[in-house]
């Protein structure tokens, strides 16, 4: 398995509101380009709004000047992370492309000050403001009119929360790429109120521990990073009470991409990792239908990786299940043309509208999303037998799911046939619908839910990964629960499994205990076989 943890952002985003002109102080240049080499100016000092200190590192491709101005590509990092200082593989390109980048340390974290408050408008939001004022007060970076740069911007997870919403309150940004970015976070952290506990602990505590030590010897002087109250109050409340306060709800809320992105214009490549178990496909899904409706050019695509253990595909990501060692991943290529297209105004070709990979390890295509012929299939009704909570692992690990062991079946999980495939192969890209009836007694029950493709040999995989917990009252229920998205291919000869367990190694348990009945009816989002037709690789 190609293990591929991403561990950019829990949540933040940065915006932009920010009419002052920033301070830049300290910058750190190297040798000037010769060679092809780019120059790297590093600890650039820019002055937010509030005087915190942003730190910044600026890449310039050979040549740029103020007589041969580039535009710029803005990046910054995930969760508790800090910036890139030096090209990566995929920065040697943009800067080989003609691009310069600026890297910078979100507020909070690595070298810069303040407190991270997790994309606020009234933060984040203007340091963004403040790092293109500085970009346009550069003579090396393309201009469109007076503190109007000419930039793009890429970058995961916390970087693509940034992306969205600066995009929906800032006209200066030609284009984003935002990938495995959150959409409505309050879902996303708590999925039908259940606290999502493996990627929790993990964010909160390894977030808290660069934001207070890696700012300590920054060229700023010392800079103690910090969480806003409301992060820690999150926490605790969750830890006492196993949910959190309506004021802090809406705290959270108002961080979210989906609330905003219906008034972004700028042109928007979505990239969303299927097996993502922090920010699942619904969240580009909900956001692709937004710049749909508001006329806004936009792609959506979806890959193996993201906030994940790693990528069981043939090839990873890649697009290549043959071998990828000397190819460039087809997501790569289509985040250069996209950046081309609509930052240097070039006539290039960005793929087809919507392109989704499959287990196989292709791309493939469509026209729209959802793709056209979709239509939801309801699949046999299953019963789970009385089911004991709260219950184990349910064969889940702590920020992935599986299917349950064979010892916790027939107790505390129940796993049944829905479906079993034949014809061509169909594609599921969407999300799939359970219908539950049934009836709790004792305390409130958790249950979890995961769908599970059987191949012929009986090996068995979780879709995606994806486990959705559902909170049932005491007494009888008749419900209808969306699970998360799936892209997928169904193949003949295999059958699908709805798995039913009252414990997940992902989520917070229940406090009390239970026993639960219910009945299951499965409506999958199947289109026509005709839409299972590979992407162009470049």
């Amino acid at each position: 398995m190609n293990k591929r943890l991403f561990l950019p952002s829990l949540l933040t985003v940065l915006l932009l509101v920010a009419a002052l002109v920033p301070v830049a102080a300290a910058a750190v240049p190297s040798a000037p380009s010769a060679g092809g080499e780019p120059t790297i100016e590093d600890n650039i000092i820019v002055e937010s709004f509030d005087g915190e200190p942003i730190l910044a590192t600026l890449m310039l491709p050979p040549g740029a000047s103020a007589s041969a101005p580039v535009p710029a590509i803005l990046r910054t990092h995930g969760w508790g992370g800090e910036r890139e200082r030096t090209p990566s593989t995929f920065l040697r390109r943009l800067l080989d492309e003609g691009y310069a980048i600026l890297t910078w340390d979100s507020r909070g974290f690595g070298d810069s000050g303040g407190e991270a408050n997790i994309a606020s408008p009234e933060f984040e939001v203007k340091d963004a403001g403040a790092l293109m004022d500085y970009l346009a007060s550069r003579p090396e970076i393309q201009k469109d009119g007076p503190n109007d740069p000419r930039v793009g911007w890429t970058g995961g997870s916390n970087a693509a929360g940034i992306q969205f919403n600066t995009a929906a309150l800032d006209d200066r940004v030609e284009a984003i790429v935002p990938e495995i970015s959150w959409g409505l976070l309050t879902r996303d952290l708590r999925p039908n109120n259940v606290y999502k506990q493996g990627w929790g602990e993990l964010l909160y505590h390894a977030g808290l521990a660069g934001a207070t030590q890696d700012g300590l010897d920054s060229p700023a002087g010392p800079q103690r990073g910090e969480y806003a109250e409301q992060i820690h109050r999150a926490y605790q409340e969750t830890k006492t009470t196993g949910g959190i306060s309506g004021e802090i709800k809406e705290w959270f809320r108002h961080k979210s991409t989906v609330i905003r992105s219906r008034k972004i214009e700028t042109p928007t490549l979505i990239i969303q990792g299927s097996v993502d178990t922090l920010f699942p496909l619904q969240d580009a899904f909900a956001n692709y239908k937004n710049l749909v409706a508001a006329g806004t050019p936009v792609k959506l695509m979806a890959y193996c990786a993201g906030h994940t253990v790693g990528c069981a595909y043939p090839g990873g990501s890649s697009g290549y299940p043959q071998g990828a060692e000397d190819k460039r991943p087809i997501y790569e290529d289509r985040i250069v043309a996209w950046l081309d297209r609509y930052v240097k105004g070039q006539e290039v070709a960005t793929g087809a509208e919507v392109e989704w990979q499959a287990q196989d390890g292709y791309y493939y295509k469509a026209p729209r999303f959802p793709l056209p012929g979709t239509r939801y299939v309801r699949l046999k009704r299953v019963s789970s037998g009385e089911l004991v909570g709260p219950g184990s692992t349910g064969g889940d690990g702590a920020i992935d799911g599986n299917p349950a062991p064979q010892e916790e079946l027939g107790e505390t999980a129940a796993r049944r046939r829905v479906a079993t495939f034949s014809g061509k192969p169909r594609p599921v890209f969407g999300v799939p619908k359970v219908k539950l009836q049934g009836k709790v007694t004792g305390d409130r029950a958790y249950v979890f839910l995961e769908l599970v493709d059987v191949d012929k040999n009986g090996k068995r995989v979780t879709l995606d990964d994806q486990t959705m917990p559902v909170v049932l009252k005491p007494g009888r229920f008749d419900r209808t629960v969306k699970l998360n998205g799936v892209a997928w291919k169904l193949l003949p000869g295999h059958r699908l499994e709805l798995e039913v367990t009252t414990g997940s190694a992902q989520y917070q348990q229940a406090r009390g205990a239970y026993t639960v009945q219910l009945k299951a009816v499965t409506k999958l989002p199947i289109a026509r076989s005709r839409f299972v037709s590979r992407a162009a690789r470049s």
